[in-house]
């Protein structure tokens, strides 16, 4: 039976403002940080929109997606500066956060893969312009979970055009974002993150973890790096790492706080802690959420019959295939949704490490975690039919 459901789930990936705040917490700072009056001067036509992107992603291919963009934007009268990222954690937000402070800016455009969206958002966020400047996308990565969950299509080609579309046309929604503290065996504050889509412990992280590896191992192989990308390494990298599953136990336990609610869960090989909807790329994991609903999703998977269960039931957007799987007595793990959480995780095996990720990056391994909302945190321009509440004119 895990075979087939392994199966199944290959050939669905392959198919597929404010007062003040005391700032007496890193919380409040974060958000003290972002906040700022709303302008009373009118739009000047000389504020530009930066664009940031990898001109080295894809052996170099990117810079030819780069210029179709570049184009697009100059035909749809979008008037923009460049800006390329830099290679390691936190620097392309610091380039951003930099860029804002010496500049006027009207859009701030992100284009790449999750990991270049969740550094520019941080970028944007770290500036104190959040609440001012709205973040565009043009997503070409693999996953791409924020732009497909407001209906962005995802690619380097005639995508690329549909999207500078969106972007001239400037419907906007608000966007929760997070922040997560890594805690000490004090239950101190040890390190501190923002992030904008996701966190994940267990199977998730391993799996990133292991595409990674795949992905260094093969960029010395031409013809192979060509043939073995994308997806087929995303679907290739899970099936290992349930291979592996079986023979090393991965399991681990969490206690977790929710809104001062406490509860546990055993036996979980991952734990997703997700805010837009759709996840890996293809996963619906909870239907009702909301971008802006001050909330974050949390998702337990007990071991591998429930992920591989789930996997092709987040697959399934009609609902149809749950009600199959219960008349046949399957049953999930039930999650949760919370604006504050607290989680201890503790793995069952003696000396393991439980890995983690923050927005589709690699992360170190955590036992004590807490996660807090910040409400409406980035203004995203999305499609017409996507879009939040009407924003009053800029006046």
């Amino acid at each position: 039976m895990p075979l087939l459901h392994v199966a199944l789930l290959v050939k669905a990936t392959l198919r597929a403002s404010a007062a003040p705040l005391d700032p007496s917490s890193a919380k409040e700072r974060t958000m003290a940080s972002m906040a700022r009056p709303p302008s009373k001067r009118r739009r000047s036509p000389a504020r530009r929109a930066l664009l940031v992107a990898n001109p080295a992603a894809q052996g170099g291919r990117n810079q030819a997606r780069i210029a179709l963009a570049r184009e697009q934007l100059d035909r749809a009268g979008i008037a923009h500066d460049f800006l390329a990222t830099a290679p390691g954690s936190g620097r392309t937000a610091a380039l951003v956060r930099e860029a804002l402070s010496a500049r006027a800016c009207r859009l701030v455009i992100a284009m790449g893969g999750d990991g270049t969206l969740s550094e520019v958002a941080r970028g944007l966020m770290a500036s104190g312009r959040a609440r001012e400047i709205p973040l565009g996308l043009l997503p070409t990565g693999t996953a791409n979970d924020l732009g497909r969950s407001f209906g962005l299509t995802c690619g380097g080609g005639p995508e690329i055009e549909r999207n500078v579309a969106v972007l001239a046309a400037g419907a906007e929604t608000d966007l929760d974002a997070g922040l997560l503290f890594t805690l000490d065996e004090n239950g101190e504050e040890a390190q501190q993150e923002l992030f904008v889509d996701s966190v994940g412990f267990g199977l998730g992280p391993r799996i990133l973890r292991q595409r990674n590896q795949e992905r260094r191992w093969v960029e010395g192989i031409p013809l192979v790096r060509e043939l073995y990308r994308g997806q087929l390494v995303y679907a290739a990298s899970a099936l290992r790492a349930l291979g592996e599953s079986y023979l090393v136990d991965d399991k681990f336990d969490v206690e977790v706080v929710a809104d001062g609610v406490r509860r546990s869960w055993k036996g979980l090989n991952d734990l997703v802690v997700k805010g837009p909807r759709i996840y890996a790329g293809h996963w619906v994991l909870d239907p009702h959420s909301k971008p802006d609903d001050g909330r974050f999703e949390v998702v337990p998977f007990a071991g591998r019959r429930d992920w591989l269960s789930k996997a092709l039931l987040f697959l399934d957007h009609t609902g149809t295939f749950g009600e199959d799987l219960e008349e046949l007595g399957v049953r999930h793990s039930r999650g949760l949704s919370a604006a504050r959480l607290e989680l201890a995780l503790r793995p069952r095996r003696p000396g393991a490490h439980i890995p983690a990720q923050v927005d589709g990056e690699e992360h170190c391994s955590v036992t004590r975690v807490r996660v807090e909302v910040l409400p409406r945190a980035l203004r995203l321009v999305v499609p017409g039919g996507a879009a939040g509440r009407p924003r009053a004119a800029q006046t």
